[in-house]
């Protein structure tokens, strides 16, 4: 069988009686086809890309509304980081200023430092001691959390200066990180040196004993007993029996029991080389190894050992050695 070269179409009008008729070769009705089935999916095809393009723009618009208020926000970061670093510049003036006041450079002579103050056991001068230096721990960079931005558009302006101003903002924190543990070490270290300052001070007997007339100081006398001369080690303070004796810095018992020739006797550990002597008590208030403080009450005034009668004898020793009490007693 044959196939069709022709198609012949007729238009039969409504009103009129003339018919048309329309001869179409086979091969132009099947192009046709060919044409319009085309034509359909490219259309459909143009539909979905402009679909798609337009969901695009408005995701570009939400995007950029956001990188927008983003921005504003880093703004408000910004203004608040200078804030903060205007308050670190200050913190390290003042920090400069305090390590200049506390000699903190020298940390490591500090110890050789107090002790220069204390009196030489022979001479009761000042003289220099074994300096003890002590470590500074190292300050290590903090690694500063950095902010990530994933942004569409890399070539928007707009993203980009929003990117440089993260990077910025990140850059500043860092740093400001790094002052921050840079500042935190040195008020660590001034801390530190005015805690020892402290308790060297803390140490020092700057007080009387007790309440009462001095009546031997440090030096050679005529001894009471056999009127030869002899070394007197310490200061004789005489009052009734039963005042109070009070520590004079802060320190350990070491001793708290009789002594030959001192009678009742505490002695007193406070660090750093010093040792306080108080002996002929009447009465011990303390024990062995408890801690007391200056101004504590330690024992009452008596006549206990070799004594003439009821008075304190105190002492000071540097090393073991003893020194002239009134070189520390502020007290008029």
């Amino acid at each position: 069988m044959m196939a069709n070269r022709f198609f012949t179409v007729l238009v039969i009008p409504e009103r009129t009686s003339q018919v048309r008729r329309l001869i179409v070769p086979a091969w132009v009705l099947r192009g046709g086809l060919i044409a319009g089935l085309f034509a359909g999916v490219l259309g459909f095809m143009m539909l979905l890309d402009y679909w798609f393009v337009m969901n695009q723009i408005g995701e570009n618009k939400q995007l950029k509304l956001e990188n927008r208020r983003l921005r504003q926000q880093v703004q408000v970061y910004k203004n608040k980081m200078q804030t903060i670093e205007g308050t670190m510049d200050r913190i390290k003036s003042f920090a400069t200023r305090l390590k200049v006041i506390t000699n903190i450079e020298d940390r490591g002579n500090l110890v050789q430092n107090l002790n220069q103050r204390l009196p030489d056991a022979a001479t009761n001068i000042g003289v220099a001691a074994a300096p003890q230096p002590t470590a500074t721990p190292a300050v290590d960079e903090a690694a500063a959390p950095k902010a990530q931005l994933t942004l569409a558009m890399d070539g928007d302006p707009e993203n980009a200066a929003l990117r440089r101003d993260f990077e910025e903002l990140d850059t500043k924190f860092s740093e400001l990180s790094y002052q921050t543990l840079l500042a935190e070490q040195v008020l660590q270290d001034q801390y530190e040196l005015l805690a020892d300052q402290k308790a060297f001070l803390s140490a020092l007997p700057t007080r009387k004993p007790a309440v009462g007339y001095f009546t031997s100081g440090f030096g050679v006398r005529r001894s009471p007993f056999g009127g030869r001369e002899k070394m007197h080690e310490g200061l004789d303070i005489a009052n009734h029996p039963g005042t109070p004796i009070k520590a004079t810095a802060d320190g350990t018992v070491v001793h708290a029991d009789g002594k030959p020739g001192y009678g009742q006797t505490v002695i007193l550990d406070h660090g750093y080389g010093l040792e306080t002597w108080y002996g002929h008590t009447r009465k011990i208030l303390v024990q062995k190894g408890q801690k007391v403080h200056r101004g504590d009450p330690i024992a009452l005034l008596g006549s206990s050992g070799r004594s003439t009668g009821p008075h304190l004898h105190y002492e000071v020793r540097v090393h073991g050695t003893p020194v002239d009490p009134l070189s520390y007693i502020l007290e008029n």
